[in-house]
């Protein structure tokens, strides 16, 4: 499950972001336009797809969750950790490919 720790630092109250079935895990943060972004690694094609993929999450800076489990952002063989930037306009999100 993806938690909220570094969210819960800001805010003092855990909450689930995703709890989606299988594995989540390398969450990434950003504070951009007033609203926290998280993204995380995500295995629930794995067993259909044999793929990793990456989902995010707008959050509310009280902690109301825009997305709860995520949307998708990428999936083909995201491996590992990754890293977000965020230009004032737009997010770019880059991972390894797992092969």
């Amino acid at each position: 499950m993806v938690n909220a720790f570094l969210i819960f630092m800001l805010l003092g109250a855990d909450f689930p972001i995703c709890t989606a079935q299988d594995y989540q895990d390398y969450p990434v943060i950003e504070y951009a336009n007033g609203m926290f972004y998280v993204f995380w690694i995500d295995q629930r094609f794995y067993s259909t797809k044999q793929q990793y993929a990456i989902y995010g999450a707008r959050i509310t800076p009280d902690g109301h969750v825009i997305d709860p489990d995520g949307k998708l952002v990428f999936c083909d063989s995201a491996s590992g950790r990754f890293d977000v930037a965020f230009d004032g306009s737009n997010f770019l999100v880059a991972c390894r490919n797992g092969c």
